[in-house]
């Protein structure tokens, strides 16, 4: 039998662990339909001190074991930490000693760890990742490069594996690393039907949707994120200045000159980049042809998407795919 056990403080993610905790149950019922007997995975919440915790949903839970007396794990699981804003995210960090020294006993005792979104700071604050990569959640990577310039942030992809430790900036992707770990232990087969029944797609790691969009937390303007916001779900919709503006209450003018101040370009160019970024993104994951595209992206024609698409980047919609596959 694996034991895994899920690292629990006051304000942790509780998705970073239940959903994770759930794999291993679907895996233990697989398991047992086959006749194969016992349990394969016996999860296990441990605290500091094995106290109830509650999680930043509000969900309080009752933990298994203190740090001290929690039984040899093979697998720990480190949930994202609740934070209202980068300095507070620090804060809570820096707080959290006794689980960081923890944390660094068990890997260099050989223990395999498993960091999901804001998590992946408490695994850095360690200095367990200094010198290799990581992945973080998309809007962190600016404050997590400041903090940790030792360590090689990938802004690529949602999922980073180590020797002894995976990184994630992903819900999906840390089910993913869930099934990987899965198939190292028992084989691919029985990973391959955990994925099926929990409808779970493993290969997506890719971050290319978000490398654009992180750039918007470099400012605090809350109405300019209002409307980028607002662009990102309306992306096929062509641009009226005049009733964005009216929408977010502020005058054309006004929203103009605060967007230009904040992202440095205007708001048509931002529809322009996002519109670029969301075209190569569908070229690299889907199957769908240029017209198909040109719909949900927006754009006027297909011959105006190549267009656009040579001047960018200075090959076809077509050439770009064919790269990327």
């Amino acid at each position: 039998m694996y034991q895994v056990l899920g690292l629990v403080f006051d304000g942790f993610q509780s998705s970073g662990i239940a959903s994770t905790f759930d794999v291993f149950n679907v895996m233990n019922t697989l398991w047992k339909q086959r006749g194969d007997g016992d349990a394969l995975y016996r999860c296990n919440l441990v605290s500091v001190e094995g106290d109830q915790v509650t999680a930043s949903n509000g969900t309080r839970m009752l933990v298994d074991y203190r740090l001290e007396d929690a039984p040899a794990p093979d697998l720990i699981i480190v949930p994202g930490v609740h934070h209202v804003d980068g300095k507070q995210l620090i804060q809570k960090v820096q707080g959290l000693d006794r689980e960081q020294r923890w944390l660094k006993t068990q890997q260099e005792a050989g223990v395999c760890v498993a960091a999901n979104c804001s998590g992946v700071f408490l695994l850095a604050e360690t200095g367990l990742l200094d010198g290799q990569s990581a992945a973080t959640a998309w809007w962190l990577s600016s404050l997590f490069q400041k903090r940790y310039p030792q360590i090689t942030l990938r802004t690529d992809t949602t999922m980073v594996e180590n020797t002894q430790n995976f990184c994630t900036g992903a819900m999906t992707a840390n089910l993913g690393v869930m099934l990987q770990i899965v198939e190292q232990q028992v084989g691919r087969q029985l990973a391959e039907a955990c994925a099926k029944t929990m409808l779970i797609d493993a290969n997506q790691t890719y971050a290319t949707p978000y490398l654009f969009m992180q750039a918007q937390t470099e400012h605090q303007d809350a109405m300019v994120l209002a409307v980028e916001s607002w662009m990102q779900r309306h992306i096929a919709q062509p641009l009226d200045l005049a009733s964005l503006a009216e929408l977010h209450c502020v005058s054309e003018r006004t929203l103009s000159r605060r967007f230009r101040k904040a992202r440095g370009i205007t708001p048509t160019e931002y529809l322009q980049q996002l519109r670029l970024e969301h075209t190569k993104l569908l070229l690299e994951t889907t199957q769908l042809n240029i017209e198909q595209i040109v719909e949900r992206v927006g754009y006027s024609s297909a011959s105006s998407l190549r267009r656009l698409f040579q001047k960018a980047l200075g090959c076809s919609p077509r050439e770009f795919r064919n790269r990327q596959q």
